[in-house]
């Protein structure tokens, strides 16, 4: 059976992609489900984060940087074969053509948002560019996801709105802004591998939960 293909991407930086991204696949790769990154940032971070992993420890998914390459979709597509899952970590939408190329081939475009003023244009654009994509991907389903909570008015209002919006459904998965995630990514290691990590590690158990319940029904 092809992988399933989840393109994290968003108009803008700063919404937490890489770190969705791979704890997504860590949480996947746990659960015995064979998973792949594909990394079109070309800052890196997905890649930097799996490689800081210790050689007798690896990280619990695989992952290829194919920043640099033309058509990554094409190149994406010869690893649907080999693997249950695979997570594409796109660069700002903003400066590449990159996401565009992603959510051709997604079955799940899943749409990060931060806690900022910002992603309220950002996320319209995103919106826009996962529907434009639909037109031509049948398969594709889009999602948001509300990340780095805070329990603050402001991030509380940006996040109401995302949870009301009736064209692009919300996740009902919320990942708080939490130390542990940037442990996790110095340490090359999903943060379920992080001890003391309680609330961490219920939040990307439900979203792993959440995703599948989308892509397997």
């Amino acid at each position: 059976m092809a992988a399933k293909i989840i393109a994290v991407f968003n108009q803008k930086g700063g919404s937490g992609k890489s770190t969705i991204s791979t704890n997504l696949a860590g949480a996947l790769g746990l659960d015995s489900r064979k998973t792949m990154v594909i990394d079109l940032d070309p800052q890196g971070t997905a890649s930097i984060v799996i490689g800081n992993a210790p050689e007798d420890q690896p990280f619990p998914a695989a992952c290829a940087n194919l920043a640099m390459v033309a058509k990554p979709d094409q190149e994406i597509r010869k690893y649907v074969d080999d693997y249950e899952f695979i997570i594409i970590d796109c660069p700002p939408a903003i400066a590449s053509a990159a996401p565009s190329r992603a959510l051709l081939i997604a079955d799940l475009g899943l749409i990060p948002v931060g806690a900022s003023g910002g992603n309220v244009w950002a996320i319209g654009e995103a919106k826009k560019l996962g529907q434009r994509a639909q037109d031509l991907n049948d398969d594709l389903q889009l999602r948001t996801l509300a990340n780095m909570n805070q329990n603050t008015a402001v991030v509380q209002h940006v996040f109401s709105e995302l949870a009301n919006d009736t064209e692009v459904p919300a996740l009902k998965t919320r990942i708080g802004l939490r130390t542990a995630y940037k442990e996790a990514e110095l340490l090359g290691k999903s943060v379920l591998q992080i001890k003391g990590a309680k609330e961490a590690h219920r939040e990307i158990k439900a979203l792993k939960k959440e995703i599948l319940e989308i892509l397997e029904n």
